[in-house]
């Protein structure tokens, strides 16, 4: 369930995709985050003695997969649907921070990327796009637009 006029874009990416998304790092960081690793930035590596803090983000994804698995699903309001959004926001930002700590300023060069920080920086940033999309209300229909204000 989504607010209605809710463009098929954000519905897909909030109660499918990134659910599923969320689900395959909770089991890639917790059962086998030597492959999670894989997909970091090249500047990080995996210590089994840090696996508290791998299954603690794991439990962040779970967080995320619950929020959109589940909550979004029983709420069709449209500013309550604006809040979480924007919460989960602010946890994107982190992930991007937290990215460009590791990488530095090569972080906004792509040709100085390797193919996993590819992977990584695309899956940080896509989601506060997205995000940001809906935010702004890209996409919605303006006859929903002025219904909601």
């Amino acid at each position: 369930m989504a607010p209605p006029g809710t463009p098929f874009i954000y519905r897909l990416w909030h109660l499918y995709l990134e659910p599923v998304f969320a689900l395959g790092g909770v089991y890639k960081l917790h059962f086998t985050p030597l492959n999670y690793f894989s997909y970091m930035p090249s500047t990080t590596t995996y210590s089994a003695s840090s696996q508290i803090l791998c299954d603690q983000l794991a439990s962040t994804y779970l967080l995320f997969a619950f929020i959109e698995g589940v909550l979004l699903r029983v709420v069709d309001d449209k500013r309550t649907w604006r809040w979480i959004v924007f919460g989960l926001m602010l946890c994107d930002l982190g992930h991007c921070y937290a990215a460009w700590c590791a990488m530095g300023d090569a972080i906004f060069g792509a040709a100085g990327w390797k193919g996993k920080d590819g992977v990584t920086n695309t899956l940080n940033v896509m989601p506060v796009l997205i995000r940001t999309a809906y935010l702004l209300e890209i996409g919605v229909p303006q006859q929903v637009q002025k219904k909601a204000a």
